[in-house]
């Protein structure tokens, strides 16, 4: 369907907005690098204001736009095993978050969602006045600045792959 008008940017737009949802980590840059020892976190602002699972989120919204560009059975093949993976990996995180954080974990749940928004719109979490705040920080900054420069990129990417002869 890459010849049908609105497309691209539909595509172009789903994979934009799912790099907020797959990169919450960033928020400690030394833990995604490994100097610090990665932790389990409750948080309940920013993106998880949004779902709990937001990694997840990300990958789907990821795989249904790459699927719906390429367009093939590989691509499909590849957004199954990937969305299968991240569902699991909700299932057994919040397993693993509810052993360790117990009662504290069963509090952040109720007011969150694993569906994005649904929390928000049944009203078991509130959004602040100035909500949007939440994501002026350098993290949200960076991945916007990587996108944009990974779509200009694109082109050069695509035709350096078709130079190699493996």
């Amino acid at each position: 369907v890459q010849s049908v008008p609105g497309v691209h940017q539909l595509v172009w737009i789903v994979n934009f907005v799912s790099f907020y949802f797959l990169y919450p980590s960033t928020f400690n840059l030394l833990e995604v690098a490994a100097v610090d020892k990665p932790k389990l976190h409750l948080w309940e602002t920013g993106i998880m204001r949004i779902t709990r699972h937001p990694q997840m989120v990300g990958q789907v919204m990821w795989c249904l736009a790459h699927t719906l560009w390429i367009g093939n059975s590989v691509a499909v093949a590849a957004s199954v095993g990937l969305i299968g993976h991240h569902l699991f990996g909700v299932w057994n995180g919040d397993r693993r978050l509810a052993a360790h954080y117990g009662e504290a974990f069963d509090i952040v749940k109720s007011r969150t969602s694993v569906v994005p928004f649904a929390a928000i719109f049944d009203g078991r979490q509130k959004l602040p006045k100035q909500y949007y705040k939440e994501f002026f920080r350098l993290p949200y900054l960076t991945i916007t600045v990587l996108t944009l420069g990974a779509y200009v990129a694109h082109p050069l990417i695509q035709s350096s792959s078709f130079q190699l002869h493996w």
